[in-house]
């Protein structure tokens, strides 16, 4: 890989942009990359530049675009919307055909309304947040869950777990205020509702809270049965840690984000283990190349990957696989023609894009959960995709 820092003066306001190709020929295809590489949502960032460059490295060594090489034009949004917005604008004007972008819903969301405008076509690259694809445009294109998908995933998995333990039925909602944890949250409890399960506590936190016993005190007095909670990296840490400093036991803990972290088992130890996770791919989910690019992910971030390095690899896969049908891979209205007829096959997924119930140009993805069982994720549900048997009830919190 090498790095050319372009654009030099009133772009080093919008952080670096820089193009990545994974051989020395001189790249003929462009698609953009708009990442948060620095600010609070790097440590995500990072991971879906990973994902990537193990794509473009696949992608150019098998032929690139219909033999010419492809080059990624990156520009770091800084985990500020303002910043992507700036990076489209940079996008338009080096007729960049397709771009990839970002982590954070409340930046994607923005993007994908801006580059609607331009006509423009977008992939989601990290964000999963219902409003981004409903009602959508066409020219946004999701391949990963959404938090719809997400949401039914958990519920089916709670459904799952009364078929061992009729008694399940009460559950304890906390959640950041941020756009995802806040969505997954609202539409997870809409749907708890719906499948008669009783709410009996609820409660958004500000971002950066590190005090969660107060509210798990509270939540302890209503004796739930689940607790589903949403949260980013370092707040599930914290939460965990205090759910055993204050003695709130219940049968299953599902942490979303956090727990599905490398990180958050190195950083929590034991107290991890039964913890659940929605996540859009695992390393032991049974599909087929999945082994193989586990470990290309692994090496390349030199260490174990997440299912975030392989949301990264397939959002560009889903670009290149477009581009190459494409009439024209520079001209943006035929590109957004070949994502709108995609039907491809990966190791993270299948992908489609599809309209459907509000839903425009979204793939109807498989979510899978994973458990933290003797320090590793593992797959649990759906059973015809699972690795292991679920643990099953969590044990409480004097036992670990």
């Amino acid at each position: 890989m090498k790095r050319n820092r372009l654009l030099k003066g009133s772009l080093l306001a919008l952080g670096a942009t820089f193009v990545l190709a994974a051989m020395p020929a001189a790249a003929q295809v462009q698609v953009g990359v708009i990442n948060s590489l620095s600010g609070v949502f790097s440590a995500f960032g990072k991971r879906y530049e990973t994902g990537m460059q193990v794509a473009l490295e696949e992608i150019n060594k098998n032929g690139g675009i219909n033999g010419q090489q492809l080059e990624l034009v990156m520009q770091d949004d800084r985990s500020e919307a303002q910043s992507a917005l700036a990076a489209v604008e940079s996008m338009k004007n080096r007729g960049v055909p397709v771009v990839l972008g970002s982590y954070a819903s409340s930046i994607t969301g923005p993007m994908a309304r801006l580059m609607t405008r331009e006509k423009i076509p977008l992939i989601v690259l990290g964000s999963a947040d219902d409003s981004i694809t409903k009602p959508g445009s066409d020219w946004v294109f999701r391949a990963k869950h959404n938090s719809t998908i997400v949401a039914r995933t958990y519920i089916e998995y709670f459904d799952y777990l009364r078929t061992l333990d009729g008694s399940l039925k009460k559950i304890a909602v906390l959640h950041g205020n941020g756009a995802w944890p806040t969505s997954l949250a609202e539409v997870g409890a809409a749907h708890a509702k719906a499948k008669n399960y009783e709410i009996v506590d609820s409660q958004a936190y500000d971002q950066g809270t590190t005090d969660f016993r107060p509210v798990l005190n509270r939540f302890r007095q209503a004796q739930p049965d689940i607790l589903f909670i949403c949260s980013y990296a370092d707040d599930g840490v914290a939460i965990t840690r205090q759910l055993k400093e204050v003695g709130l036991n219940v049968k299953a803990i599902a942490i979303d984000t956090s727990s599905s972290l490398p990180s958050f088992i190195e950083q929590v130890g034991p107290l991890a283990e039964q913890i659940v996770s929605v996540v859009s791919w695992s390393k032991d989910v049974k599909l087929d190349g999945v082994e193989d690019l586990y470990n290309r992910l692994k090496a390349k971030a030199g260490g174990e990957p997440s299912f975030y390095e392989a949301e990264g690899y397939l959002a560009l896969r889903v670009a290149a696989d477009a581009l190459k049908r494409a009439s024209d891979p520079k001209d943006r209205e035929s590109v957004r023609k070949a994502l709108a007829e995609t039907n491809l096959d990966t190791p993270v997924t299948h992908v489609e894009f599809k309209d459907y119930d509000g839903f425009k140009g979204q793939n109807p993805i498989k979510s899978v959960m994973v458990q933290i069982q003797n320090g590793e994720h593992v797959t649990v549900y759906p059973t015809e995709l699972a690795a292991k048997k679920v643990e099953f009830p969590t044990p409480p919190w004097s036992e670990r």
